[in-house]
């Protein structure tokens, strides 16, 4: 019962097992009642044709008298008792009831009653004119002998509706399970490394072809991240050989004395100090998604925290004569503090490096659908309108040719500190970019 196949028939025949006993349950009684009100009512009759037989007074006219009846095409017949005020038998179909006491004293003038310890169906009425009373009476177990032949007649048609029931389970479960198997065999024959065009069978509009809709798309976004990791790798390791070509070329160049010391060894610290910058993205965008790293939150000025980064970048701003200052109000925000941090610095390296003369941080305490935000503004070129979601990518390779890791970084701190980090166009005709932190988090 381990497979969907199994487990559904299972189940069917489970559920129609019990409508099946749910069925003939409610039929028993149903045909109970039937029967039986149908035997109350011929009594009823044979009542009343004892009293006409009796109408004369003359007992003996019952003697010779057989009470019969027909219920469902079975000939049934039915025995009489006359009883006194005092319920004494003073004259019975069975002779050897006569002069007995009846010890049951029925309620009602019909229904089932005890007589010598087994149920019967009865009727009884007062004899006109007398105080005597006729009490027609027939086995309840006479009546059961009829449902033999409307048993068999019912089990045969539920069987029968079982057999069909269970025929069109069958093919139902079939046409499930087929799409199901068929997927199963093109995920087991699935390689992402190798192009198969579509791999997968065509959905539907059913649930299981949205699944197989679901592992098309599945499919093509993982091919799509194998061809980004392979482009990744290659530009990746083209950018680490170019500082590597460099400090092995000056090491040369010193020894064969083509350059000074002072400059081959200057050449040589640039480039080393590029690659362990290069190494030390990479590992922590590898840390950031591998590691559920605790991030303490603490109390923090996010005002004074963008003129620490501008600070910071004041130097290099200053190097290329450009306007670098923070606007907003002080504002008191919980969150860690060194990973926000880090997001404005990287955030303000790419504006300074792609401005033309101006760079403005923003603190924004009101923002809607945020509880704040601090945008990172510029008058550069911007970015195209293909490249600004692109550049979030960890894979995404600039214009310029040069493989950044820094706003993938960035995008993925954002996440794990409960925001998120867009682009779009500023005032002051280049690039924004904005870090919102979600309300509640």
């Amino acid at each position: 019962m381990r497979t969907i196949r199994g487990k559904m028939l299972f189940s069917l025949c489970i559920a129609m097992l019990v409508t099946v006993a749910i069925t003939v349950m409610l039929f028993v009684r149903l045909i109970d009642d039937i029967l039986v009100n149908q035997v109350k009512a011929e009594l009823h009759e044979q009542v009343g044709k004892a009293q006409k037989l009796l109408s004369d007074g003359d007992i003996t006219n019952l003697n010779s008298t057989k009470f019969k009846y027909v219920v469902k095409g079975l000939m049934m017949n039915a025995d009489y008792m006359i009883l006194d005020a005092d319920q004494k038998i003073i004259d019975a179909s069975d002779e050897k009831e006569e002069g007995k006491q009846l010890h049951y004293t029925p309620t009602g003038k019909n229904g089932i009653a005890l007589l010598h310890g087994r149920k019967v169906l009865y009727a009884q009425e007062k004899l006109r004119g007398l105080s005597d009373e006729i009490f027609i009476y027939s086995p309840l177990s006479s009546l059961r002998a009829l449902y033999g032949s409307l048993m068999r007649t019912t089990l045969l048609s539920i069987g029968a509706s079982f057999i069909v029931i269970l025929a069109i389970g069958l093919f139902a479960v079939s046409r499930v399970v087929r799409p199901l198997n068929r997927l199963k065999e093109a995920v087991g024959r699935y390689e992402p490394s190798y192009a198969q065009g579509n791999p997968f069978p065509q959905g539907d509009r059913t649930e299981i072809g949205e699944l197989m809709t679901t592992f098309q798309s599945m499919s093509g976004r993982i091919q799509q991240h194998q061809r980004n990791q392979i482009e990744f790798l290659q530009n990746i390791s083209h950018e680490l050989k170019t500082p590597l070509m460099s400090i092995h070329g000056f090491v040369f160049a010193i020894q064969d004395q083509v350059v000074t010391q002072e400059e081959g060894l200057e050449v040589i610290t640039n480039q080393s100090q590029r690659l362990i910058d290069m190494v030390d993205k990479l590992l922590q965008l590898s840390r950031l998604e591998a590691v559920d790293e605790h991030w303490p939150a603490a109390t923090v000025d996010l005002r004074t925290m963008a003129e620490e980064a501008a600070m910071l970048l004041m130097p290099e701003a200053n190097r290329r004569d450009l306007k670098l200052t923070v606007e907003g109000e002080s504002l008191q925000a919980t969150i860690p503090g060194e990973q926000l941090f880090r997001i404005l610095v990287n955030l303000l390296q790419n504006a300074v490096r792609h401005t033309a003369d101006q760079v403005v941080i923003r603190v924004e305490p009101e923002v809607p659908g945020a509880s704040w935000a601090i945008h990172i503004e510029d008058n550069g070129p911007g970015l195209a309108e293909e490249e600004r979601e692109a550049v979030f990518e960890r894979f995404y390779t600039g214009a310029n040719g040069v493989t950044g890791l820094g706003l993938a970084i960035c995008r993925q701190i954002a996440a794990r500190l409960n925001g998120e980090l867009t682009y779009s166009r500023s005032e002051l005709g280049g690039a924004r970019f904005s870090f919102r932190k979600k309300v509640g988090g």
